[in-house]
C-alpha cells in the first residue's frame, strides 16, 4: 500500500522555511521497518523534522525512518501531546523560593523528600517525564540486518539504555545512514487507549528548514477492525505474509489440477481394463 502524500511550504520572518505534509498510516499487519513512513532527511544545523501521530484502538505501533546525512550528535525527542493545548503558568521561580524556605524551616523533612525524589528519578523510565506510557526504539541496518540501537524501556545500565539516554539528551554520536523509529505503548497502558504524540529529530542546535509530517489514520482505524490480509508494502513489493498466501493459492490450484488428472487417468484405466464379448462386458486379465 503506497502512502498518500500532500505538502505545503511557508517561510517565517526569520527566514526559516517550514514544510508540511500528510502521510497515511498502514495497517498493523503491515507495520515493519520495510514499510516505515519516510520523515525525509536531516543534517547538521540544517533541518528539524517532526512527525505528529497517534496510536489508536486498531493501531498498536508506528514505524518511521529518516536519512541522517551528517556525522555528528543526534537529538531525538518523543512527547505525548495530551494537554499541550493548555497554557501552564510558569511557577519555577516561586517553587524555587518555596524549596529554599522548606530547606531552612524543616531541614530533616526536606532531606527526606530529596532522598525520595532521587530514588524516584533513578527508577523512572526515560520517557516518564515527556511521554509516559509510550516506548521508543531506535534501529539501523548493519550488514543487511536490523540492529536495535536504543530502547527507552531497556534495563538501566544496558547498551540500549545508555544509547537512548544519549539520543534523548542530544549527545548521541550518529553516523551517516538511515535510522528507524518504532513508537508503541508500553505494558503499563491499555492496548485500546489513544496515545497522541510528537516525534522530533534534529542534528545540531540550529535549523533552516522545519519539516512537519502528520500521520493520518490507517484503514483499520477507519473500518474499526484489524486486517488479516496484508497489502503490498510501500516500495511496491509484496510482504512476506502476502507472498505466502499467494503461494498457498498456487498450491491449491496445483492440487486441483492433479485431482482432475487422477480422475482422468482412472477413467482411462477403467476403459482399458475391460472388453466387450457379444453382449457382455468382462475385465481383462
Amino acid at each position: 500500500m503506497v502512502s498518500s502524500i500532500s505538502s505545503t511550504t511557508n517561510k517565517d520572518e526569520n527566514g526559516v522555511s517550514s514544510w508540511e505534509k500528510t502521510v497515511q498510516d498502514v495497517n498493523d499487519i503491515d507495520e515493519k521497518l520495510a514499510n516505515a513512513r519516510d520523515m525525509g532527511y536531516t543534517r547538521l544545523n540544517y533541518a528539524r523534522v517532526t512527525t505528529v501521530g497517534k496510536l489508536a484502538k486498531y493501531d498498536s505501533v508506528d514505524y518511521y525512518k529518516i536519512q541522517v546525512q551528517s556525522n555528528g550528535k543526534l537529538a531525538v525527542s518523543l512527547r505525548s501531546t495530551e494537554g499541550d493545548d493548555e497554557k501552564v503558568l510558569d511557577l519555577s521561580e516561586y517553587d524555587a523560593k518555596l524549596e529554599e524556605l522548606r530547606k531552612i524551616t524543616d531541614p530533616e523533612g526536606w532531606a527526606k523528600e530529596q532522598e525520595e525524589k532521587k530514588a524516584q528519578e533513578e527508577n523512572a523510565r526515560l520517557l516518564d517525564l515527556t511521554a509516559k506510557g509510550l516506548q521508543l526504539q531506535v534501529y539501523t541496518i548493519k550488514n543487511g540486518k536490523e540492529v536495535l540501537i536504543g530502547d527507552s524501556n531497556a534495563e538501566k545500565g544496558s547498551d540500549e539504555y545508555e544509547a537512548m539516554s544519549q539520543i534523548l539528551s542530544g549527545d548521541y554520536k550518529a553516523k551517516k545512514g538511515t535510522y528507524y523509529f518504532k513508537v508503541s505503548r508500553d505494558e503499563t497502558v491499555d492496548s485500546d487507549k489513544e496515545m497522541p504524540y510528537a516525534l522530533q529529530v534534529l542534528q545540531g542546535k540550529n535549523y533552516k528548514h522545519d519539516y512537519v509530517m502528520t500521520e493520518t489514520v490507517s484503514e483499520d482505524t477507519t473500518n474499526k477492525k484489524n486486517s488479516t490480509v496484508p497489502t503490498s508494502s510501500t516500495d511496491g513489493t509484496l510482504s512476506g505474509a502476502n507472498a505466502m498466501l499467494i503461494q498457498a493459492a498456487r498450491y491449491e490450484a496445483t492440487a486441483q489440477m492433479l485431482a482432475v488428472g487422477y480422475q482422468n487417468m482412472a477413467s482411462i484405466y477403467s476403459k482399458n481394463s475391460t472388453m466387450t464379448v457379444g453382449s457382455l462386458t468382462v475385465s481383462k486379465l
